[in-house]
Order: C-alpha cells, then structure tokens, then sequence
C-alpha cells in the first residue's frame, strides 16, 4: 500500500511538472511568435487551435457534459482569461520572460486577499507574515528591471490580477466535477471573439512554419489545461498548487538557453525566496482549514 502511494504520488508530481512546463514552453513560443505576428494573431491562434484540439478530443471519447451548469461564472472565467491571454502577450513582447513570470506570482496573493474577504477565510496571522514577505521578495526580484515607471507595465500587472479572479470564481464553482467544461468555453469564446476581430484586422501569413507554431501554441494550450485537470483529479488542487512554482524555475532555464538571457544574482536570490515562500505559505493554508475541518 504505502509503495501504491509512493507511485501515485511520483505521477502527480511528474504531471504537475510537465503541465506548468508547457504552460512556460507556450509563452516562450508566443514571445517568438509576437515578434513578427500582431498580438491579436497570436491570441487568436492560442484559442482556436486549442478549440480545435478540444473538438478532436470530444469527438474522440465522447464525454458527457453540462454545458447549462453555472453558464455565467463560465462565462466571466472565460473572459477573465482572454484579457489575462492578451495583456500577457504584450508583456510578452515587451518584457524580460523571467521578470513577467515574478509579476505573475502575485496572483496568488491577490486570490488569498479576495478569497478572506468574500468567504470570509481570515488567513492565519503566519499566513499574513509569508504573504507580505512573499510581496517583498517579488519586488526584490524585480525591482533592478523595472526602475522606470512606464505605460506599458500595465501588460505584466493585469495577467496576474486576472488569473487571481480567474480561479476566485473556479472555487465558487468547485461543487461542478465536469472541468473539461471550463476548458471548453475558454476555447470557444476565446474561438469567437478573437475571430471576429481579426476578419476585420487580418495580417496575411505566408509562412507555412508560423501557421505550425501557432497550432502547436493551441494544442499546448489544451494539452496543459488536460495535463493539470487530470493531476487535480488523481490528488487535490493544495497538493498540484505547490508545484506551480517551478514556472519559476522553467522560464529562467528557457530564458537562459532560449533568448540568450542570464539571470543576475538578487533576481536568482528572489526567486527562490518566492518559491519557498510561496510552498510555506500553501502548506501553512492548508494546514489551518485542515484544523477547521477538524474542529
């Protein structure tokens, strides 16, 4: 039995990686992809090819879904992730990849914030510590890069307040066990409105390899999302949670061998503030609702 535990656990792990691995892998295709396509271009081909694959998919195996059940808030997620795509794409043409990443992990300080004042789930007076640390050692990591106070830092800002809310409201539909429903309304929304815009804003693309890049952006897209639905399901959201964290370590190694870019040491020194930090912060959440529960 405990080798039955050991094993599942080890494949948890392994998914939770190689899900947050291609979630890296597809930004850094998309900065590639930015730098000669319009955002919108980009955008669009990270939700139609992901609704593509997602059809394949359905076609395929055929899974009984709800697709009435909680339609508003799968409607807001959905949208919430589209504005989340499109400011993190113009981050993504504009900023260091590593430095995007620091930001982003604000998400889940912001999601802690909104979930203690709305469910009224105070964090622990350990928890408020690890949080305002965790919010100095983003700053640290970033700080050196981003000295000058620009327009443009409202493409980095806004992805992770939006994811943030993105999964405020995916707890709030927590009682709805079909989550290949959530994946499919991002692809079709994502599907419709970045089409209708670009009917009217086309660039023609000629290159045969973009057209390939931009289906193996999609195909990334829903193959993470499965990835990490199917990780949830065999453990639970605190456990896959810790390992969000090594998108940290992913975007610094792809940084580094991809876009010839080193890191320096107080952003090095950051991150693994942030990472730790972070796992503490997790555990020391869980641990409390864990004694609620309890109680």
């Amino acid at each position: 039995m405990p080798n039955t535990k050991l094993s599942n656990n080890i494949k948890i792990t392994f998914l939770a990686l190689l899900g947050y691995f291609t979630f890296c892998s597809m930004d850094s295709m998309a900065k590639h992809l930015v730098e000669t396509l319009e955002v919108t271009q980009v955008v669009w081909g990270r939700f139609f090819f992901h609704f593509v694959a997602l059809t394949i998919f359905f076609l395929i195996f055929k899974p009984k879904l709800n697709l009435k059940k909680d339609f508003k808030i799968q409607l807001i997620r959905s949208l919430l992730l589209l504005i989340a795509t499109f400011f993190m794409f113009n981050a993504l043409k504009r900023f260091d990849f590593v430095d995007i990443y620091i930001i982003f992990f604000t998400s889940p300080l912001i999601l802690a914030l909104a979930s203690a004042i709305y469910f009224k789930d105070i964090l622990s007076p350990k928890g408020w510590v690890l949080m305002g640390l965790s919010f100095c050692a983003i700053i640290f990591a970033v700080g050196p890069s981003m000295k000058v106070f620009t327009p443009a830092l409202i493409f980095p800002i806004v992805p992770p307040i939006c994811w943030a809310f993105y999964q405020f409201f995916t707890k709030l539909i927590s009682h709805n066990r079909e989550p290949f429903v959530a994946v499919f309304y991002t692809g079709l929304f994502g599907s419709i409105f970045f089409t209708i815009y670009n009917i009217f804003n086309w660039t023609p693309i000629e290159d045969n390899m973009v057209w390939l890049k931009l289906f193996a952006l999609g195909v990334g897209g829903f193959f993470s999302h499965f990835i990490m639905i199917y990780a949830i399901q065999l453990s639970n959201l605190s456990f896959v949670a810790n390992f969000q964290y090594s998108q940290l370590i992913w975007s610094t190694i792809i940084n580094l061998l991809i876009f010839g870019v080193p890191i320096g040491i107080n952003k090095a020194f950051g991150i693994v503030a942030i990472i730790l930090l972070g796992i503490l912060f997790i555990k020391t959440e869980v641990q409390k609702n864990n004694k609620k529960t309890i109680n």
